[in-house]
């Protein structure tokens, strides 16, 4: 089995059915394995619309989208694309060919430093410097994209590992991802939000990334608070959920926007504070206490302090933080 087969196969191995691309010469020998490895290769006409099919491709079916492009102006072209899915955290895996290793560095034919290119726009980013490292860098691509905060993650294969071949071993990944609960940071959590008189759940996208949705609309049954959501969180809230205000921010509604600004509480979940949302940041809930819960640690105090900061899985968060509120 060469490399180029391997990837076909690490492919399969993720449950990977359908992938986007557009080929070239330096990704050629991927294609060739494509051709009878029993995964479906979707044409498109640009990388770029390549990179942006798989990401509408994870957002449908929640699974990993695959995109492939070749080295030089085919691997540029996906650069787009990876922004965006890095942007709204989206898990996409990026594969791209590269010039022959011996001729890297050289200014080959369709030569670019892809992974220094690539590295502001992905949340990790490969380099396969051997055929034995392969399969260990495929099977880490995808639990990157997946886990935590999902994003993109590009794999750049020199044309000559693509061609080797060799007896590869499988490779299986722990993604250690694993957040201690915040036990203490959460009972601070349930005494504010047992004292609040106006309190607001701001929704953001990060509630239907984790799956959270039903214990999300678990705890509104229980606390049944008013709600609001982000652009991206819409639909996390039940559209005849009695106390749901809408979406927030500059295209959002009014009671939403009006019900922040009067309100004793934030709970932001699975939310950013983006400025289409906050508008000028240091009017935005002036009278709130925040409550922020997140998986990712990075957006925790980004751009609005909050008084407790809970990062976790949020099926694990809203439930613990659930209870009746006398409001």
């Amino acid at each position: 089995m060469n490399g180029a087969q391997w990837v076909v196969h690490a492919l399969r191995a993720q449950g990977v059915n359908t992938v986007f691309g557009y080929p070239g010469g330096a990704i050629m020998p991927v294609y060739d394995a494509l051709y009878d490895g029993g995964v479906e290769h979707l044409l498109c006409r640009h990388e770029q619309g390549a990179a942006m099919a798989a990401i509408g491709y994870a957002r449908a079916t929640g699974k990993t989208g695959v995109c492939i492009a070749t080295s030089g102006p085919g691997a540029t072209n996906l650069i787009t694309g990876l922004a965006d899915a890095l942007l709204d955290s989206i898990p996409v895996v990026a594969i791209t060919g590269q010039v022959s290793a011996p001729f890297i560095g050289t200014d080959a034919f369709q030569e670019v430093d892809v992974l220094g290119l690539s590295l502001a726009c992905t949340k990790h980013s490969f380099l396969v410097q051997s055929l034995e490292e392969l399969p260990r860098i495929m099977a880490e691509a995808f639990d990157v994209a997946s886990s935590g905060r999902p994003g993109p993650v590009l794999v750049d294969i020199p044309k000559d590992i693509q061609l080797a071949s060799g007896d590869l071993e499988p490779w299986f990944t722990t993604v250690e991802n694993e957040v201690t609960f915040p036990h203490a940071e959460v009972e601070q959590a349930r005494q504010m939000l047992a004292k609040a008189q106006k309190p607001m759940l701001y929704v953001g996208g990060g509630v239907g990334m984790a799956q959270a949705v039903p214990a999300l609309r678990e705890f509104l049954a229980t606390t049944k608070m008013p709600a609001t959501c982000t652009l991206k969180g819409l639909g996390a809230v039940e559209a005849d959920y009695p106390y749901y205000l809408g979406m927030l921010g500059m295209h959002g509604t009014k009671a939403a926007n009006f019900a922040v600004q009067e309100c004793d509480l934030l709970i932001a979940v699975g939310a950013r504070f983006d400025d289409r949302v906050t508008g000028k940041l240091n009017t935005f809930a002036p009278h709130a206490s925040v409550i922020h819960m997140d998986i990712d640690p990075a957006e925790m105090n980004k751009l609005r302090q909050a008084h407790v900061a809970l990062q976790g899985d949020l099926n694990a968060l809203l439930p613990a933080l659930q209870q009746p509120l006398n409001i």
